[in-house]
């Protein structure tokens, strides 16, 4: 089985170095695991100087030609889309924002063709963005989230090389790309699009394997072989688990290395969350989150610190 990686970036994100903990903590389970990375062209041209440290954690670099009109997002679901034109037999994709926990070899359900974890751990009816991504198939011309109660997160796809496993990825691709011509570079859409046009192809698989600690994965948290932490969507703009802040990736941008804090994290990522941090579950708290205008009132205050000190000040003076 071969753990597959698919990377765009350039020096000014961060995506790199998600890729590097990623792949690092994958190694580190897993010593014996072939790790292949597919790139596109331009982003293998600036892994360079201080972008190299991978190069001793995956096992093959592959670069991917991609049409040279597609942006650096484009380019990455173009070959996220079309993986088993570029590597023989089962593979297990893995997104670039997680963090592998455990042994993930010879653990896999090996009955079926392709296999998936529900976005957000939930069916569509409980979804708390059914109705974008109702919006956004109308406006592709898809239906998946009309007809069906199901969302893949296609963050993690494991794939048993048989035909019909390859008719899924023909199909997705060629979705992705009609709803590239409409607009909507996501492929998640396709994916889920693909599924409904194949019959429901797609086995759902254990949440273990793809725990979107964001939004409702702390159920499988503690047996989780991956943990996913951004996934679909965050509930705050700083999140809550260590490994993906932005301090941890600034210092591989700047060291092309694990520090040893970073390297203890990764040994105990389930453990690896801030200090300060709540647990919401009831409806009304978490209806609130999900509107935009929280969201927005979350950005304010960032931007403008000490706003709720002074909310605060302004009430008490009115007592």
């Amino acid at each position: 089985m071969n753990f597959i990686y698919v990377l765009s970036s350039s020096e000014t994100d961060y995506y790199y170095e998600q890729f590097f903990l990623s792949s690092a903590s994958l190694r580190l389970y897993n010593p014996e695991a072939h790790i292949i990375v597919l790139v596109d062209p331009k982003t293998k041209q600036n892994l360079i100087s201080k972008r190299t440290a991978y190069e001793k954690i995956v096992s093959e670099i592959k670069v991917i030609d991609v049409p040279c009109e597609l942006s650096q997002k484009e380019a990455s679901r173009w070959i996220k889309t079309s993986i088993h034109h570029y590597v023989s037999g089962g593979f297990l994709f893995i997104d670039c924002d997680t963090i592998v926990t455990q042994k993930l070899e010879n653990s896999f359900p090996l009955d079926i063709h392709i296999g998936a974890v529900l976005d957000t751990h939930v069916t569509l009816d409980k979804h708390h963005l059914s109705k974008n991504f109702q919006k956004e198939d109308i406006s592709t011309h898809f239906v998946s989230s009309l007809k069906t109660n199901t969302r893949f997160n296609g963050g993690l796809i494991l794939y048993i090389d048989h035909p019909q496993a390859n008719n899924f990825f023909e199909k997705w691709h060629s979705l992705w790309l009609q709803g590239l011509k409409k607009g909507c570079s996501q492929d998640m859409p396709s994916l889920n699009q693909a599924n409904y046009e194949l019959n429901n192809i797609i086995t759902e698989l254990n949440g273990e394997w793809n725990c979107q600690i964001s939004h409702n994965g702390l159920p499988y948290l503690s047996k989780a072989k991956i943990i996913h932490y951004y996934a679909t969507s965050l509930v705050s703009l700083d999140p809550a688990f260590k490994l993906a802040s932005q301090e941890v990736f600034a210092i591989i941008k700047e060291n092309d290395k694990l520090s040893p804090e970073i390297e203890f994290l990764l040994e105990n990522p389930k453990t690896a969350f801030e200090p300060c941090s709540r647990i919401i579950s009831d409806k009304e708290t978490i209806d609130a989150f999900d509107n935009s205008l929280f969201f927005k009132f979350l950005r304010y205050n960032k931007r403008n610190p000490g706003l709720l000190k002074k909310i605060k000040a302004f009430k008490a003076s009115l007592k």
